[in-house]
């Protein structure tokens, strides 16, 4: 029964129009992991590498940190996270004729990569949580084609990152 409304649940997400799918994964994403970030600042709020990372992060002028976090780490990770594996898991499955609608162990390779990249104790669960929409996201603009999936993907990880070069910006000129 509850597996039947979740199937029910993705298949209404999937048959949004891509800005209010998009729209709908970046508010579940924050809503999942908000009161995981709030409890972490209590968890980790010693960790030393979160610190020292941060205060170099606040160190670099404003523009060019929003161009490397918002575009060309989005863009890279991507590529590396979800385009890579997902070519991979294709040509494995190609001689089964497709990929299934929900790829979900492409989902898990590709959360798996995006935490490997974010080995911070802090961004662990974080990391995981994301690149599970991320590649949901991927998955989702695929059968549209390689340059569909890797622009939304690219947009909405933009987005959230956003967030994270505010906080930077914002908690150095405090």
């Amino acid at each position: 029964m509850a597996g039947t409304q979740i199937s029910r649940w993705f298949n209404w997400l999937d048959s949004n129009p891509a800005w209010q799918f998009l729209s709908i994964l970046y508010v579940l994403r924050w809503l999942l992991l908000t009161p995981y970030m709030i409890a972490e600042e209590f968890i980790f709020a010693d960790d030393q590498v979160w610190v020292d990372m941060s205060s170099k992060l606040s160190e670099i002028n404003p523009a060019l940190l929003f161009y490397l976090v918002v575009v060309i780490s989005p863009l890279l990770e991507t590529l590396f996270e979800c385009s890579l594996p997902f070519f991979v898991l294709s040509l494995i499955h190609k001689k089964k004729g497709r990929l299934p609608t929900r790829p979900w162990l492409f989902v898990i390779i590709s959360a798996l990569l995006m935490t490997l990249l974010h080995p911070v104790m802090a961004a662990i669960v974080p990391a995981f949580i994301s690149g599970a929409f991320f590649a949901y996201c991927y998955a989702h603009f695929a059968p549209q084609g390689f340059r569909y999936a890797v622009m939304y993907t690219t947009a909405f990880h933009g987005a959230v990152n956003i967030v994270g070069w505010t906080t930077i910006v914002i908690g150095s000129n405090t």
